[in-house]
């Protein structure tokens, strides 16, 4: 089975949050728990949104005690949301800053690529919802055939605008489209 991912494209984004939103309302999350976020550096006018990067080595499923995640055969990172404990081991070692400690249940959240939606046939809330077209998702080969040059001149971009970890860190699933790309 093929390696899922998502591509977004900051030379399409507008800032404008619906899929943080979209996101938000599809998994009904509770307050202060966000899977989707959107930095802005202003200084540029540019803007990134991130999800979980469903990394080739997932630093969340290597630190948590109680084995609440593992990676499917799509290489999906899922998190069994039951076996939490709310340790909070995976936000710390997530050098993206994925995983939401939900205070009121004391519990861990992330983000599943909305295994319904995709079960259905239907992509991510996140890139249902852009009105940009700003975020991608499907096979990750296909999306770095898609953006040859997005593939390495994203990741620097995204690492001098939004201090971006390298992704030599965990290999993210993920292809970032620089705003100054003309794309």
């Amino acid at each position: 089975m093929k390696q899922l991912g998502f591509v977004f494209n900051g030379a399409r984004c507008n800032g404008c949050a619906a899929c943080v939103i979209a996101c938000k309302e599809e998994k009904q999350l509770p307050d202060g728990v966000w899977l989707r976020r959107r930095v802005e550096n202003p200084s540029t006018m540019s803007f990134l949104t991130l999800g979980c990067n469903h990394c080739d080595d997932p630093a969340c499923l290597k630190v948590c005690p109680v084995k609440a995640y593992h990676k499917e055969a799509n290489g999906l990172v899922i998190q069994d949301h039951h076996k939490c404990i709310g340790c909070q081991a995976c936000v710390g070692a997530c050098p993206y800053h994925v995983p939401s400690f939900a205070k009121s249940e004391k519990k861990v959240y992330k983000c599943d690529a909305c295994q319904v939606r995709l079960a259905k046939g239907e992509v991510p809330a996140c890139v249902a919802s852009c009105p940009m077209g700003a975020i991608e998702f499907g096979a990750i080969d296909e999306l770095r055939a898609k953006y040859p040059e997005a593939v390495e001149q994203g990741m620097v971009w995204a690492a001098k605008e939004f201090h971006f970890p390298s992704p030599q860190l965990t290999h993210p699933n993920l292809v970032i489209v620089p705003l100054s790309s003309g794309e």
